[in-house]
């Protein structure tokens, strides 16, 4: 087929990763995610190690708050508190979109919680958020590049050692609950 002169195939109009993506020769194996990255996909070891970061930051700042180091507005709490949902929410949405499911269905992981402040809520409206989180643990990712991009590359050593601390951050929550009592 000839193209008339100016205009390019639609195929080169896409940008260069999209055109990858459609090549078969040429689409990636894997791609390295980064921890602050908006797109892309994540499995489920890097779920959990990229969860953990903004819970300590989140934690991080209340410590330092309830041992006097830090002095800050009353309103740091909300805030603090809103901008570890957004990171976790953008970190669920990349699980999300490993699996293969709409990224906005992150969204059923933090709004009941968040409603449940204003509004009482009973029953299974409770519990999607702990389904949620479930599912994005247990399903696993395609291994082929999907609408999303190409799947990310194996785990490294740190990437297991990061995931890890959910365990022994979970330990030791329990034990400060049980130790108040």
């Amino acid at each position: 087929m000839r193209h008339l002169p100016g205009l390019r195939p639609a195929r080169a109009r896409l940008p260069a990763i999209r055109a990858r993506r459609l090549n078969a020769g040429g689409a990636p194996a894997c791609y390295q995610p980064r921890l602050f990255q908006v797109t892309g996909r994540i499995g489920r070891v890097r779920y959990f190690a990229y969860s953990i970061a903004p819970v300590l930051l989140n934690l991080g700042v209340w410590v330092c708050v309830a041992q006097g180091w830090l002095t800050v507005p009353a309103n740091l709490g909300s805030l603090s508190l809103l901008l570890t949902v957004a990171m976790l929410a953008v970190i669920a949405s990349r699980r999300l979109r490993d699996i293969g499911w709409p990224w906005w269905l992150a969204a059923l992981l933090f709004v009941p919680s968040l409603m449940s402040a204003f509004v009482p809520m009973f029953g299974a409206l409770q519990l999607l958020p702990a389904l949620m989180s479930t599912a994005l643990s247990l399903i696993p990712g395609s291994k082929l590049a999907n609408r999303d991009g190409a799947p990310p590359c194996p785990n490294t050593r740190l990437t297991v050692a990061a995931a890890c601390l959910w365990i022994v951050l979970s330990g030791a929550s329990l034990w400060v609950v049980l130790s108040l009592r």
